[in-house]
C-alpha cells in the first residue's frame, strides 16, 4: 500500500458507505466514508465504470482517506467484488435535462415540495439502472462510446415525435438530434431499445403519431416496444395554457388509432408493437386487452399492463371461501384505481366479501382534478378525506410513498396518517397478491 498527500475537497470518485463482512475490503480495512477514486487507472464516475473495472482477477484500486491516497493491488477470482456498497450509483453528477418540454411534469409541481422532486434528469446511465426514459438529446462521443463499450442494454428512450422539425418544437430544443439516426446507430451496436411517446392532444397525435408509429416499428426488434402514455397536467400549469388533457373521446380516438396499427402490425409480426398506457383506457372508458396483448409484461413501469396483470393474478388465486379480516378494511385509491375495483374486482368478488370491504376513492386536490392516479396521492389529501373510524383498518398503495420510505409526496407519513385515522394501516404493493393479503386473514 502506498499512501500519498492529495486535496480531499477536489477528489473524484465512489463514497463507500457499507463495507460488508468477510469480503475484500474488510480484509484491507476499507472504511465507510472512505473514496474510491481510481480502478486500473481508470477514474471512477459511476457504479458501470466501478462494475466494469473490478470484474478482473488483478485490479490495482485507488482510495482517499483523511486527505491521503491508498493504493492496493488486489488479486482475486474475476467475479469477486470488493464486498462494498456505494452511498449513491453516480459518482460526478446527474445528467440535468437540457430540454424545455412544455409537458414536463418537473414543472407542474407545486413549491415548497421535497428537494429531489424538482430535478430534471436525462440520464442515460440511469436508464440502463432503473428503466428511466431518456431522450438522447445532448450525449456526447464518450457517451456514446461508453454505453457500446460496457454493452448498456436496453436503454428506454423517450421519442415523442419522429419527425424531427416537432420533435424539437416539443422539446424545445433546437440542437436534438434525428432520434431514428440515433436509435439506429445504437441498435446496430448490440443495444436493445424500448421507446415510449407522451401524447399531447393537438400536437403530436394524429398524423403525427402515425408517423412516428411508422417509423419506429421499422426499427423492430431492435426497439422492442413502443409505449404511448396520455400527457399528464397538473392545476400547477401557468406555461401549459394551451395543453388539455384528452377527453373521452380524443383518448377514444387515439386508442382507435393505435390499435388499427396494431392489427396491421400482428399480420407480419408476433407482437403488437405498440403499448397503449392503461390511463389511456381508463380515460377512453374502454376495456383494457387480454393477457396475451402484453407477452411478458415488460412495460409494467411504464404504466402499460398493470390492470390487466393484477386482475388475472386476482382472478387465478381468489377463492370465496377465504376468511375476511374482522370489520370493515377500506381500499385508499385513487379515481383510476377505483374504478378498476368498480368494473374488475367487484364483479368477481362474493357477497359476504364485497360487505367486508370499502373502496375510498381519493380526490387529488393537491395536483388537481385531472390527475387520477394513484401513484400521486398525497397524505394530506387522504387525511382530509377520509374519516376516523370510518372503517377499522385500511390499505395503502406502496407506490403512492417514497420507494425507500413510508413518506408521501407531500412529505407527510404513513404515521402521520396512522395517528390520524388510529387504527391498523397496511401498506400493500401493486400485486394482487399483497391486496389478498391485506383483505383476508388466511390468504
Amino acid at each position: 500500500m502506498q499512501s500519498n498527500k492529495v486535496d480531499y475537497s477536489k477528489v473524484a470518485g465512489g463514497v463507500i458507505e457499507t463495507v460488508f463482512p468477510n469480503g475484500i475490503a474488510e480484509q484491507l480495512d476499507f472504511q465507510s466514508g472512505d473514496i474510491i477514486s481510481k480502478i486500473n487507472g481508470v477514474e471512477l464516475l459511476d457504479i458501470l465504470d466501478y462494475r466494469y473495472q473490478i470484474a478482473d482477477d488483478e485490479v490495482i484500486v485507488e482510495i482517499y482517506r483523511d486527505g491521503k491516497a491508498y493504493e492496493f493491488e488486489i488479486e482475486k477470482d474475476y467475479d469477486d467484488d470488493l464486498g462494498i456498497e456505494f452511498d449513491d450509483v453516480l459518482f460526478d453528477r446527474i445528467r440535468r435535462c437540457h430540454n424545455n418540454c412544455d409537458f414536463c411534469f418537473i414543472y407542474q409541481l407545486p413549491k415548497k415540495m421535497r428537494r429531489s422532486l424538482y430535478i430534471k434528469d436525462d440520464d442515460y446511465r440511469l436508464s440502463f439502472l432503473y428503466g428511466n426514459y431518456v431522450t438522447l438529446a445532448g450525449l456526447t462521443d464518450f457517451d456514446y462510446k461508453k454505453i457500446i463499450e460496457y454493452h448498456l442494454s436496453p436503454l428506454y428512450v423517450s421519442v415523442h415525435a419522429t419527425d424531427l422539425e416537432q420533435r424539437r418544437k416539443l422539446l424545445k430544443n433546437p440542437n436534438a438530434e434525428d432520434i431514428i439516426d440515433r436509435i439506429q446507430f445504437l441498435i446496430d451496436a448490440g443495444i436493445e431499445i424500448h421507446t415510449q411517446a407522451v401524447i399531447v392532444p393537438q400536437l403530436n397525435d394524429g398524423k403525427i403519431l402515425d408517423q412516428t408509429m411508422a417509423d419506429i416499428s421499422k426499427l423492430y426488434p431492435g426497439v422492442k416496444h413502443f409505449g404511448v402514455v396520455p400527457v399528464g397536467l397538473t392545476q400547477y400549469q401557468s406555461r401549459l395554457k394551451r395543453m388539455k388533457p384528452h377527453n373521452v373521446e380524443e383518448a377514444r380516438e387515439c386508442v382507435k388509432q393505435i390499435e388499427d396499427f396494431q392489427v396491421e402490425f400482428l399480420k407480419t409480426h408476433d407482437s403488437p408493437f405498440v403499448q397503449v398506457a392503461d390511463e389511456f383506457y381508463l380515460k377512453a372508458h374502454t376495456p383494457v386487452p387480454p393477457q396475451e396483448h402484453y407477452g411478458a409484461y415488460e412495460l409494467l413501469e411504464n404504466g402499460i399492463g398493470s390492470i390487466r396483470l393484477f386482475v388475472n393474478e386476482f382472478i387465478q388465486n381468489y377463492d370465496q371461501s377465504l376468511t375476511p379480516f374482522e370489520g370493515l378494511t377500506g381500499i385508499i385509491t385513487s379515481e383510476d384505481g377505483a374504478i378498476v375495483f368498480r368494473d374488475y374486482i367487484w364483479p368477481l368478488l362474493s357477497e359476504k366479501h364485497t360487505k367486508s370491504l370499502k373502496v375510498i376513492k381519493i380526490n387529488n386536490n393537491h395536483f388537481g382534478e385531472s390527475v387520477t392516479v394513484s401513484g400521486l396521492m398525497v397524505g394530506k389529501d387522504i387525511i382530509e378525506q377520509v374519516k376516523p373510524k370510518s372503517c377499522d383498518r385500511y390499505l395503502i398503495p406502496k407506490n403512492c410513498l417514497k420507494f425507500d420510505s413510508p413518506i408521501f409526496l407531500d412529505d407527510l407519513t404513513v404515521n402521520d396518517l396512522n395517528q390520524h385515522l388510529n387504527t391498523i394501516i397496511q401498506v400493500t404493493d401493486t400485486t394482487a397478491s399483497s391486496f389478498l393479503e391485506g383483505v383476508f386473514e388466511d390468504y
